[in-house]
């Protein structure tokens, strides 16, 4: 077990204040993202991750895990956790900023090979939907700046 399969994806939604186009595609089992930012991300950024588990024989989905990262946080530390870990895989095949703050321009991901990616233990084989819910903190609001779904196969 440590091949990933992504069936489905979308990072379809996002806040029109901040991004100007996203852009995402699979090309021979490789990811490739762009992102086109207007306005600055600083402290304050929040990624909040869902994941959920397929039930066997139904459409259905049952939540197993969910975390909130402060991605300025997570960036800046030295301290080597699963989620700089999946975060730092990123930083090999695109261009993504790896402090705060980050300023408007394109970032991309080329040709990402997610099956680089660490998977836990308690992720076993089977069929997943991962969401990514990321927000930029402001006066006391959350402003939302997009959102990405991906369903996936662990084999």
């Amino acid at each position: 077990m440590d091949k990933i399969i992504i069936l489905e994806n979308k990072c379809g939604d996002y806040n029109r204040s901040y991004l100007s186009n996203v852009s995402l595609w699979i090309k021979n089992y490789r990811l490739n993202l762009e992102i086109y930012l207007i306005s600055d991300l600083f402290a304050g950024v929040t990624m909040d991750l869902e994941f959920l588990i397929s039930m066997p024989n139904s459409v259905k989905y049952q939540k197993i895990f969910q975390y909130s990262l402060d991605m300025c946080s997570l960036l800046a530390q030295r301290r080597n956790n699963i989620f700089k870990r999946w975060v730092s895989t990123f930083f090999n095949s695109g261009n993504f900023k790896k402090y705060c703050p980050v300023e408007p321009g394109l970032y991309y991901l080329r040709n990402y090979n997610y099956n680089t990616l660490f998977i836990p233990k308690f992720l076993y084989a089977g069929k997943y939907r991962v969401n990514f819910d990321m927000f930029q903190l402001r006066n006391s609001d959350r402003d939302f700046v997009m959102e990405c779904t991906f369903e996936v196969e662990i084999k």
